[in-house]
């Protein structure tokens, strides 16, 4: 229902857009996209997408977001390269999308077919979803050939997930080294992988979901998507395996696609479903299954009460040493308690939940409180804050210098925390807590009863 072959001897515009912009793809990618014939050209019926070595400005924005300005040179790369996108032009729900292609070689290159949502139904990345029809990074360093089919969903970042499987070429092929057929069938509640026509993989609705709306299995993945074409360089993949880095020796390198191809399934085109390509060989993704969601139906919500109150959990977050985590049982009015300990200077511990909650229409959160070692030279105030999926938080708020083995009880007003910035609709870390930075290294505390209270 939709093709090119790139035999017009130039981009079809009515077809595909180039995007133009050094934003870094959200992973710290070293390039520019650019629209110019060194980067992008049709020629020989092929679609060429160049990286070069240069260092070249633009726009530092995605091309849609509301501040973005094709004359912005504020944006800088490395490396220009080429990006093409169908949106609005080809737009899809279901079906079979076939590309072929040849992909580039060396360390520091990331080619991509893949496709995003449209219309963000469900909301920003990754909550209305991602399919990467194929990735692959680094091709020949090390003797990598690998190429990868994922799907991106979940939640917003930082809280999105991701499943995916990857696939070897038979016979030790490389895909650098000739042209193979990389392919998607998508229908309703089921996606399946292809290379050369090999079904390797399949991942369901039982393991994708969007916390926009749990109540639709199929959500993210039964709304319109659009397809991209891009060579990357470098960036939060491409320049952290195999080798470190990137080799500027190996470029230029291009991505070469034959043609594009999107079928339609007759049979039942409103839900893609009938047409199915499959063989016994390939591998069930489980993919990911949705966190709990928070009840905040009651008046109160326990975080802690002599246990972690499940969906929470404990984690910790360090950028140097430890912080010791350990259940104690001390008997009388307060049983077991949470026993934090500092082995570093640069850390913070909190209770979080995999999901975000709503928690606009409670009051406070009260907890108590004991410190029962203090061995830090240089004394400094205790630190509480709640985050809304960080960076989004309450800021640090100093519950100040609580007297040595005294148990206290604090109570924090949440229209406090929000008016300091913390989203109460969008709550997922209630509590986190530490002393100031660089200077936390032998402290011991105790938390118990920690209540969020309508």
């Amino acid at each position: 229902m939709w093709q090119d072959e790139f035999d017009a001897g130039a981009l079809d515009t009515s077809r595909w857009a180039p995007e133009v912009n050094c934003w870094g793809g959200g992973n710290n990618e070293a390039q520019c996209y650019l629209n110019r014939l060194e980067n992008l050209w049709v020629a020989d019926g092929l679609l060429h997408l160049k990286a070069i070595r240069e260092d070249v400005r633009g726009p530092a924005v995605v091309d849609d977001d509301p501040s973005y300005s094709p004359t912005d040179t504020s944006g800088t790369g490395t490396f220009s390269s080429a990006r093409v996108r169908s949106k609005n032009k080809g737009d899809w729900r279901y079906g079979r999308f076939e590309i072929r292609a040849k992909l580039p070689r060396g360390q520091g290159t990331w080619p991509a077919i893949w496709m995003l949502p449209t219309d963000n139904i469900y909301g920003g990345w990754a909550l209305s979803g991602e399919i990467d029809i194929m990735e692959a990074v680094n091709l020949t360093v090390g003797g990598e050939r690998r190429v990868h089919g994922t799907l991106h969903f979940g939640d917003s970042w930082p809280n999105n997930v991701s499943a995916g499987n990857e696939y070897l070429l038979p016979g030790g092929a490389n895909p650098a080294d000739d042209f193979h057929v990389y392919a998607v069938e998508w229908e309703k509640g089921e996606i399946r992988w292809y290379v050369d026509g090999d079904h390797f993989a399949t991942q369901t609705e039982a393991g994708w979901y969007s916390m926009a709306d749990l109540a639709d299995a199929s959500a993210p993945f039964n709304q319109r998507f659009h397809m991209l074409l891009n060579l990357a360089v470098g960036g939060s993949w491409a320049a952290n395996v195999n080798d470190t880095g990137i080799d500027e020796s190996v470029f230029p390198q291009q991505m070469q696609v034959d043609y594009v191809r999107v079928y339609q399934c007759t049979k039942d085109p409103e839900t893609g479903r009938g047409c199915a390509s499959r063989d016994d060989n390939f591998e069930l993704n489980p993919g990911v299954t949705p966190p709990t969601p928070v009840d905040t139906s009651g008046n109160t919500l326990k975080i802690f009460d002599g246990a972690v109150q499940p969906p929470f959990t404990w984690g910790v977050y360090a950028e140097s040493g430890v912080v010791l985590y350990a259940m104690v049982p001390i008997g009388g009015d307060y049983g077991t308690v949470g026993e934090i300990t500092f082995q570093s200077d640069q850390a913070i511990g909190f209770y979080q939940s995999a999901a975000t909650f709503d928690i606009s229409q409670f009051k406070t959160i009260e907890f108590d409180l004991r410190v029962i070692d203090d061995l830090r030279a240089v004394k400094s105030p205790l630190i509480f804050r709640a985050d809304c999926v960080f960076p989004c938080t309450s800021g640090d708020l100093e519950l100040g210098y609580p007297q040595l083995n005294t148990w206290t009880h604090y109570q924090l007003s949440l229209t406090d925390l929000a008016a300091a910035g913390l989203d109460l609709k969008e709550v997922n870390t209630p509590f986190v807590i530490s002393t100031s930075w660089g200077n936390q290294a032998g402290l011991k505390l105790q938390v118990d009863n920690i209540v969020v209270k309508k």
